[in-house]
């Protein structure tokens, strides 16, 4: 029977459940997003082994219950036992690819194109991070979460510390600057700053009016609410707008070849203000707050910290669209290094291609953002609360890592998507010739594999590798594409379904198996609204 209680004193507790946390280890986290990446996966080659069978809602299902399914009970139930999740799903990963139709020939002859257009890992990478996000601001409020993934509140890792700042990454890595789409007005210096102010502050209206409301139906609702992550009024709608202000207003002003380095030194500068002024203390205290600048100085001293990661994250976008651009625009692909091997009594002819060389730098950054992480949690400690350098290294680092996980994924989908189509090889000393069994038996094609200065006419030949038609594998999955198609409705739906079940349910009462039926549920109304909205086309502009 659940205790009495009224309503204030129910708030005070639920406020003293989320706070006051000291996190985990970096690893712990690490270890916990690592079952998201491997459920992809074991989707992609599930869907491909058995897709063609299945009807399209069918494979929703299985989508929701692969990826989404085990992110919940990784985080709840399972959390003691991630590594074996993790295990299971890389040894049916091994298992669907065994049990497909392989073309040896192709698999050992043909030079992997990366498809055109969007990256497939992007899109995984900023639908998985906002499925994450939206399950734990639910399950947070139940017993069945680890306080060890709650937010810390001074220093220390936890998973939904990592929330606000992977979110911060991944709308960087495609903004308009990642992807050269912003056009510096050619003004004076004055007029360009007044200009961009004028534009970012416009489109950040609608961010500033959904943190006004956010706050407004707090206070009238009696929600509770925890001060020290933000502040009293401020919330992370509020902390997007005026990032986006700010960094729109930097990067009218500067060449974007400099995002980096600007982006460094602004970190830098957050860093040493907080350390040798006294700040760091003043935030972290427990000082009234009697004024506005009091009482949200979390949000406000937290701003340059997320600048510097935005901007930051705009140069790791700018790696990852350049290395792509060539291939975006229709130019031939450049002669890249061979690989020659005999395994198995198979001769192994292939090249490195763009997605291999980007695997390889985004690797590289993250092993250099993971060390920039230990040097400042040794001597500034990580924050969230702060926004510091180590923080903003750290989100670095797991977004990094991510990433190359996930285009390792589309890597190995790419060379399974072209050694399960319906294509033959036929070899001679000076070409390949590729071959459609099938509709097309008469018709052949020649793609020639030798540079463009030998031939120019290759290009076109090309196009032919670059989507094989009779592939059931796909890079992406349905649910993530609706997730990325309406991101921001997608939170916003679910920070409204979130507070309608803290008020209607005493979440710190529920039990085990209701709570973790009411995370599906509230998981699974969450992805069919979004899914109906994508399969409608219906994209609400916020």
């Amino acid at each position: 029977m659940e205790p009495s209680r009224d309503k204030e004193n129910y708030r005070l507790q639920q406020e003293a459940f989320v706070s006051n946390h000291g996190g985990t280890t970096s690893q712990e986290v690490v270890n916990v997003i690592l079952p998201n990446v491997c459920g992809l996966f074991l989707t992609i080659t599930t869907l491909g082994l058995y897709g063609k069978y299945l009807h399209r809602n069918v494979k929703i299902v299985i989508e929701f219950v692969l990826t989404v399914i085990p992110c919940i009970l990784c985080c709840t139930i399972l959390s003691e036992y991630v590594s074996n999740v993790c295990i299971v799903m890389i040894i049916l990963s091994i298992i669907n690819i065994m049990l497909m139709r392989i073309n040896i020939d192709a698999l050992t002859s043909c030079i992997i194109i990366p498809v055109k257009g969007k990256r497939p890992f992007i899109t995984n990478f900023r639908a998985l991070s906002n499925i994450i996000t939206i399950m734990c601001i639910l399950a947070v409020d139940f017993q069945i979460f680890p306080r060890k993934f709650a937010k810390t509140e001074v220093f220390g890792y936890s998973l939904m510390d990592t929330g606000v700042g992977i979110f911060i990454i991944a709308n960087a890595i495609v903004s308009p600057e990642a992807r050269d789409l912003y056009i510096q007005p050619k003004i004076g210096f004055f007029e360009t700053l007044l200009r961009n102010m004028k534009s970012s502050l416009k489109s950040s209206i609608p961010l500033l009016l959904l943190g006004l409301a956010r706050f407004l139906a707090i206070e009238f609702l009696g929600y509770q609410r925890h001060i020290t992550e933000y502040g009293v009024h401020w919330n992370f709608f509020i902390t997007l707008a005026f990032v986006k202000i700010f960094t729109r207003t930097i990067t009218s002003t500067i060449s974007l070849r400099f995002s980096l380095l600007i982006g460094i030194w602004v970190l830098a500068m957050h860093e040493y203000i907080l350390t040798n002024n006294g700040l760091k203390e003043w935030i972290l205290s427990n000082e009234s707050r009697v004024d506005f600048i009091t009482a949200n100085r979390e949000g406000l001293m937290s701003l340059p910290g997320y600048v510097g990661l935005y901007l930051v994250g705009v140069a790791v976008g700018r790696l990852i669209h350049h290395t792509y651009l060539n291939l975006n625009s229709g130019i031939t692909v450049h002669c890249r290094t061979n690989i020659q091997a005999n395994i198995c009594g198979y001769d192994l002819d292939t090249t490195y291609n763009e997605s291999m060389t980007l695997c390889i730098k985004l690797s590289l950054i993250a092993a250099q953002s993971c060390a920039a992480t230990l040097f400042c949690d040794k001597y500034f400690k990580i924050s969230r609360r702060l926004a510091n350098a180590g923080y903003c290294a750290w989100i670095l680092t797991l977004c990094t890592m991510m990433l190359t996980l996930l285009l390792l994924i589309e890597i190995v989908t790419d060379i399974l998507i072209y050694a399960t189509s319906d294509y033959k090889i036929i070899k001679n000393k000076n070409d390949k010739v590729i071959e459609k069994v099938g509709e097309v038996k008469h018709k052949r094609q020649k793609a020639s594999f030798r540079t463009r200065r030998e031939n120019k006419q290759d290009m076109k030949q090309e196009s032919l590798l670059d989507s094989p038609i009779d592939s059931p594998i796909e890079r992406t999955l349905e649910i993530f594409e609706a997730v990325n198609y309406n991101g921001l409705t997608f939170f916003l739906l679910s920070n409204m379904l979130t507070g309608a079940i803290n008020l209607l349910i005493s979440t710190l009462y529920a039990e085990k198996t209701t709570a973790l039926q009411i995370i599906i549920a509230y998981m699974a109304i969450n992805i069919f609204v979004i899914l109906v909205l994508y399969r409608r086309q219906v994209q609400v502009k916020l």
